[in-house]
């Protein structure tokens, strides 16, 4: 048996804090991060809906360090569950509520044209 030794290399993940610049809109962040192209901002959350009928979840977002994806802030919507039967009151119901939630879209885009525009970081 040899005693010679010999050099290998072994990775490591190494945590530290890393300081960053946070835009106005961001909500705060949750800390879980393992690498600098995972750390997103967030903005407020913003549910879309009326009545019985929560049809969106929509908020800012910037992935300031991605490296795939875009580093643009967007406006992240995600669509709720709509699957089901609905009555014919419930349908009508629903389209009232789609009606306002693309109202509300609207609004949000304008928003984030405004941002983008520089009237707010």
């Amino acid at each position: 048996m040899s005693t010679e030794l010999h050099t290998v290399n072994v990775n490591l993940l190494v945590t530290k804090s890393l300081q960053i610049d946070e835009p106005e809109w961001c909500a705060g962040h949750d800390d879980q991060a393992q690498f600098k192209a995972d750390i997103t901002h967030y903005g407020p959350e913003h549910t879309i809906g009326t009545g019985d009928f929560d049809l969106f979840r929509a908020m800012l977002t910037q992935t300031p360090f991605a490296e795939r994806a875009t580093r643009n802030v967007d406006l992240y919507v995600e669509q709720q569950d709509l699957t089901g039967s609905y009555t014919p009151d419930e349908v009508e119901e629903l389209a009232d509520a789609l009606v306002e939630a693309a109202a509300r879209l609207r609004r949000l885009g304008r928003d984030l044209a405004r941002i983008l525009a520089g009237g707010g970081q």
